[in-house]
């Protein structure tokens, strides 16, 4: 059973920040969020820092609560989840791009001007909602409007996202026609250059690929998350721009070292194996990883060694490796314990003679010999009688 973490803090709930249930919706969240915005922003509450700090509050609380992944680090973890300070390195759920206030600080709107989009991929707010929001439908007149922002997914294998590829992209959305009303569906491809290195989570941004805008205003950008698959072969495993490849050797390489061929992510390459490798041993080949994003340089290979060790030997094995244990024992290195004796046949280990493979070399020369002997009397006792 998974155990459950607990974290404390002083922050209030932001459930109940917003007053609403644990198991609001994004609309109901977005909702109570308005309400409560429109009642303690600075613009309607000149002077009262108490409103001002309640806006911050449910700001903040709107932050986290409309963002998927922000809003399940907070309810798995608390306030440590989505603390930035607290090491789950998350970003931020800002639905108004930017930390704080979204509204560029307690005295009102700046410019004018409002971009929205959020880097984490939480509720987008459309502005025109804000102004029906706080002024009752009142709204500026302002010029053609820039085309909207449009997010999409893309799966890569693996030596892709390593070397870099161009891949076209199948866009498809909703457009709303301003004079009819009515929606179309919009699709058109869209060529994506995925630069060498690129991991999953990143996210390519193109210029202008995005929806259709006003008359005479430009189009929105397209907005690509890649998603990089594992080694179809699992032997690569990544880890940032490193790899890690595991090779096996045998023990006579271990002990004495060589070489071995390793496959890398450009081709094979020969890697020397230093005497008395361990189990656990790690040799680096540098330069043979990742490329590192808008650089030259690479990250490196790590080459995980493998021993080996083989279930059956032959008799002259065993023998090599009983005298190579003895000479151990004559140096004073061994390390603790002793060999097994040597297993005979089936037939001898079931009925208890259980001789080495030594002993019963020494056996079938002793018969030899003997077999020898008794000729040469049986022949010299025939020539005498003769």
């Amino acid at each position: 059973m998974k155990m459950q973490k607990h974290y404390f803090s002083s922050k209030a709930d932001f459930y109940t920040t917003l007053n609403v249930p644990k198991s609001a919706d994004k609309a109901s969240v977005k909702k109570a969020y308005f309400k409560l915005a429109k009642e303690y922003h600075p613009d309607t509450n000149k002077g009262d820092e108490k409103a001002s700090e309640k806006f911050k509050k449910v700001t903040e609380a709107y932050e986290v609560l409309s963002d998927d992944k922000q809003r399940e680090l907070y309810d798995n973890y608390g306030h440590a989840g989505v603390d930035p300070n607290s090491g789950f390195n998350q970003q931020g759920g800002n639905p108004f791009g930017g930390g704080g206030n979204p509204f560029g600080g307690a005295g009102g709107f700046n410019d004018g001007s409002f971009h929205f989009h959020s880097s984490g991929g939480g509720q987008q707010i459309d502005p025109e909602d804000l102004f029906d929001a706080f002024f009752g439908g009142s709204r500026r007149q302002r010029g053609p409007r820039r085309g909207a922002d449009l997010q999409m997914h893309v799966n890569l294998p693996f030596m892709d996202a390593v070397l870099g590829v161009k891949r076209d992209l199948n866009v498809r959305y909703q457009l709303r026609d301003p004079v009819s009303g009515r929606v179309e569906v919009k699709e058109r491809s869209v060529e994506c250059s995925i630069p060498a290195g690129i991991d999953s989570g990143m996210n390519l941004r193109l210029g202008g690929q995005g929806a259709e805008g006003d008359p005479g205003a430009p189009r929105g950008d397209l907005m690509v998350t890649v998603i990089v698959e594992e080694d179809e072969n699992d032997y690569f495993q990544r880890n940032g721009a490193d790899v890690h490849v595991e090779i096996p050797v045998s023990v006579t390489q271990a002990i004495l070292g060589g070489s071995v061929d390793v496959k890398t992510l450009t081709g094979t390459a020969e890697m020397k194996i230093p005497q008395g490798c361990q189990p656990d041993t790690k040799l680096m080949m540098r330069g043979k990883g990742i490329p590192y994003l808008k650089s030259s340089q690479k990250g490196n290979q790590i080459v995980h060694l493998k021993i080996e060790i083989p279930q059956k030997v032959t008799l002259k094995q065993e023998e090599l490796l009983r005298e190579f244990d003895a000479e151990t024992d004559k140096s004073g290195q061994r390390i603790s314990g002793r060999l097994a004796e040597a297993a005979g046949s089936a037939f001898d280990s079931f009925f208890g003679n259980n001789k080495s493979p030594s002993d019963e070399r020494k056996d079938s020369k002793e018969d030899v010999s003997k077999s020898k002997e008794e000729s040469d009397d049986e022949n010299h006792k025939k020539s005498q009688s003769t």
